[in-house]
């Protein structure tokens, strides 16, 4: 079993790889980085992980950055898992990551434009705020079509991809975004969160933040 440790920092989409490796059951050390303190800046953790972000995952000393790239990781190494539905070949499979990359790269980044606009822009956060909740909408809309009814992402079989989707509507919830009009989601959101292996990695998460006195602001 390699050595793992998951630089993380909680409430940010790391949540979703801590998520895996406790679904996987998959020994873990955890390395919370304050971002709120600029920690993600230092060099130190810049040689880790050069844009300064989380999660970065050390397998035996190797570094993987990008939360699909450690998923499609963590999925091929315990297969038995479950993390993504078993693929019938190359074809297959490289739907299930497309679906990754697609939460990654297309709705989180619509995500980061409703909670964090001002990162997109020098000036008036406006247009970023509102071209955000438009992008979010987009993305929640396509997911209430694919939970409804009870399911998940790929009907019967939960996944991973489940994960990061609640990851990514409710953060965009606490952000002004509502979701109110999807009631599909939100009972996809229950369900998700009723799953042992969220509640083991919500508690990791948790403590993590107590034991490096991260604090948000307000608390």
């Amino acid at each position: 079993m390699p050595n793992l440790k998951l630089y993380m920092m909680p409430f940010a989409c790391s949540r979703v790889t801590l998520n895996a490796l406790e679904e996987a059951e998959l020994e873990c050390e955890l390395q919370a980085i304050n971002i709120l303190k600029g920690d993600q800046k230092t060099p130190e953790y810049l040689r880790i992980h050069p844009s300064g972000k989380v999660p970065a995952l050390s397998v035996d000393g190797t570094i993987i950055t990008e939360n699909a790239a450690i998923l499609m990781f963590l999925n091929a190494f315990q297969p038995d898992a479950g993390l993504l539905p078993k693929a019938e070949g190359p074809l297959e499979q490289a739907r299930f990551h497309s679906d990754l990359i697609w939460c990654s790269s297309t709705f989180h980044p619509a995500i980061r434009q409703v909670r964090a606009p001002m990162r997109f822009t020098d000036g008036d956060i406006s247009g970023v705020f509102a071209k955000g909740l438009e992008y979010t909408d987009d993305a929640v809309a396509r997911v209430e079509e694919r939970v409804s009814d009870g399911r998940w992402w790929y009907g019967d079989t939960w996944s991973i991809v489940d994960v990061y989707l609640n990851w990514c509507y409710t953060t965009a919830a606490s952000a002004d975004f509502s979701l109110d009009k999807f009631h599909s989601v939100q009972d996809h959101s229950a369900r998700v969160q009723a799953r042992s292996s969220f509640k083991r990695a919500m508690a990791r998460e948790m403590q993590a933040m107590k034991d490096a006195d991260i604090a948000f602001p307000g608390e």
